[in-house]
């Protein structure tokens, strides 16, 4: 509850301060403003996700919860490396993956983590190396610590690299143990921020979906207070106004005990409710990746997909995101008729102590199981079926274990599927890594308002996307099902298009694009998919034209007008175009290695070879980078030399 009193102290004693300590310069701007919050140097942020202000301003009233909070592995999900927030062994540091042959480090000096990858020629050197300061780190480290490092242009990429905190080790991060992996180029999307960090402040529009993933070089840092409930800037407003209308504020801002329970499990739904990491979601057709608001169904948000994998029964399925998933599976939930919920056991304000914990959760269960008629009797009184079990005991420890998760394999995380029987010891043991073989997609829900043909379009689409349009009976089906509809928004045309580029289809992909661009004519990915295809097809010229139209492009256009150039023979604006590629995204290898091959073609072979060397170095396993560089070497009169690049075959 709101305290006027301490609120209108805080407000004064804030006023005074600043208008002592404010050059007098500046003394017209408060009074000439209509905004109060604008005249106290309080940021807001606009665009794609506005109102929103910093939440440090929270604890200005709310200083008990904003500490609390503070604990919590929500407010801990993104961050910049510290020195003061070292869990990791910087000594033993070193990491050798044996199925890829790579080697890891992570080091920290001056106060900077520094990632290095590289490879061991024959004479015990390191070749392809890459290093990379650390500019992020995603989650608590309760469990797990992922890191980030930013190109120039605002692209997210995460290493490979992760510490486990139960086992006090370096090892693979989850989806890079296989020998092949997207290396140092898995891009963080904003489907993954959007459940890690809080808003940014970034232009209207610009998280429309198939948009560049690009993110401003400072981001806040963790969940803050705003993501349950709502845009604080009105509510603060409201308190720093001449009026001080206290009811009001409390009228301008979410309170999510207030909501009825879809809207109010809504909010921990969105991003605690993955049915399987394979197949995520797919957002809601014209909806934008920061347009969900806290008072909404998540369901008018996004389409969840779940999936039967072959050979296993939905109830083995545990991933490390599946706590809800695992709950509405529970007999206790089923029969509760909604009253049991994330927030019968848990705070989101407050992190419960080791010392805590045994007496909160089962007082949790005993306000159902407390008596012998609805429920169970006390487990205290029935000592035949719990013999071991004091009066004093934790009834999650042995009906909610911990498991292993199926898809980060060194850790293991509650599983809320309450159990007569769950299991013992054998839930912890380690397993191996598998990728899960996908038998059957399907709605989480059915929504009965949604048409049938609509909901068919989302679950075609949500394959497509997971297959990256290598499943023929999905592109069809959705290619069907467009053509019969003349669906109005574009995401799935630009879904459909970009699957037949991927196929090498060009004439479908060209037809399609442009049945996207009539949806939505200026989109940068459908203009590309269009040039692409038109160039495949012969129409080169016009390709170049178009992207060259289109003025200022981002890395992976400008790379591939590039690689048009080139194609068309120009190559000084082609080397120039991949140039620039990598001044905006230093990282995209693709464009060293047609610098490689333009310097090769006008006999620069020693400006090849570096190209080629640094290409290697993100991404060591391509053969065409293996062959640039040889050609180069050869060329010279050095191929000896060839092993200080590529790892000779063993």
């Amino acid at each position: 509850m709101f305290d006027s009193t301490h609120r209108g102290y805080r407000f004064w004693s804030r006023l005074f301060i600043w208008l002592l300590l404010a050059p007098l310069v500046t003394l017209p701007a408060l009074a000439q403003t209509d905004d109060p919050l604008a005249g106290l140097g309080i940021e807001i942020t606009s665009g794609a996700a506005p109102g929103y202000v910093p939440d440090s301003f929270c604890g200005e009233c709310h200083a008990e919860k904003a500490e609390s909070f503070s604990h919590m592995g929500m407010a801990k999900s993104f961050y910049r490396p510290s020195p003061d927030n070292v869990i990791e062994d910087f000594i033993h540091n070193h990491f050798h993956h044996n199925p890829s042959n790579r080697h890891y480090e992570m080091e920290l000096s001056d106060g900077n983590y520094w990632f290095r990858r590289y490879r061991l020629a024959a004479d015990g050197s390191k070749i392809n190396l890459f290093e990379r300061k650390v500019d992020w780190i995603l989650g608590s480290g309760h469990n797990t610590r992922t890191y980030l490092y930013q190109t120039d242009d605002g692209a997210l990429f995460q290493l490979p690299l992760a510490w486990y905190t139960a086992d006090s080790r370096w090892d693979m991060a989850p989806g890079f143990e296989w020998a092949r992996h997207l290396g140092v180029m898995r891009q963080v999307r904003r489907q993954c921020m959007f459940c890690h960090n809080a808003f940014p402040d970034v232009a209207e529009g610009s998280d429309l979906y198939g948009l560049d993933d690009v993110f401003p070089h400072v981001l806040p840092q963790g969940i803050g207070c705003q993501r349950c409930h709502g845009p604080g800037a009105d509510h603060i407003r409201a308190l720093y106004s001449e009026e001080s209308d206290v009811q009001k504020a409390r009228d301008s801002i979410i309170n999510p005990a207030e909501l009825p329970d879809e809207q109010l499990y809504s909010i921990c739904y969105g991003c605690h409710m993955q049915p399987a990491v394979a197949v995520p979601a797919v957002r809601r057709f014209g909806r934008a990746a920061y347009s969900f608001r806290p008072g909404e169904s998540l369901s008018d948000f996004r389409f969840d997909l779940d999936t039967k994998e072959r050979g296993k029964q939905q109830s083995d399925k545990f991933e490390i995101n599946h706590h809800p998933y695992r709950l509405e599976q529970s007999r206790c939930f089923i029969e509760s008729d909604g009253k049991l919920g994330c927030l019968t056991c848990h705070d989101p304000h407050v992190k419960k102590t080791p010392a805590e914990r045994a007496l909160h959760y089962r007082a949790a269960c005993l306000s159902c199981h407390g008596d012998g008629e609805g429920g169970l009797a006390l487990a205290e009184e029935v000592a035949g079926n719990h013999p071991n079990v004091g009066g004093n005991d934790d009834c999650t420890v042995c009906h909610m274990p911990e498991r292993r998760t199926q898809d980060v394999i060194h850790v293991t995380m509650t599983d809320h599927l309450i159990a007569k029987n769950p299991g013992g010891l054998e839930l912890l043991a380690p397993i191996e890594k598998t990728d899960p073989d996908i038998e059957e997609v399907f709605a989480r829900l059915e929504d009965m308002a949604m048409p049938a043909d609509e909901q068919s379009i989302y679950k075609a689409v949500g394959v497509v996307r997971y297959t990256l349009g290598r499943y023929e009976p999905a592109v069809l089906h959705l290619e069907r099902k467009l053509a019969e509809t003349r669906h109005e928004h574009f995401e799935p045309w630009l879904d459909l298009a970009d699957s037949y580029l991927k196929r090498r289809e060009p004439k479908a992909a060209l037809e399609i694009a442009r049945e996207a661009k009539k949806r939505s004519p200026d989109h940068p990915k459908i203009i590309g998919i269009e040039a692409s295809a038109l160039y495949q097809l012969g129409n080169r010229k016009e390709a170049v034209e178009l992207l060259e139209n289109r003025g200022d492009l981002n890395a992976v256009l400008t790379r591939r007008l590039a690689v048009m150039k080139y194609g068309l023979g120009e190559y000084d604006q082609a080397l120039a175009l991949a140039h620039k590629a990598l001044k905006k995204r230093d990282n995209l290898w693709v464009a060293w290695r047609l610098i490689g091959e333009i310097e090769n073609k006008r006999g620069n072979h020693l400006r090849a070879v570096d190209a080629f060397a640094n290409g290697l170095a993100i991404e060591p396993d391509d053969d065409r980078l293996r062959d640039g560089i040889n050609k180069a070497l050869s060329l010279l009169g050095e191929e000896e030399k060839l092993e200080e690049y590529v790892l000779q075959e063993q």
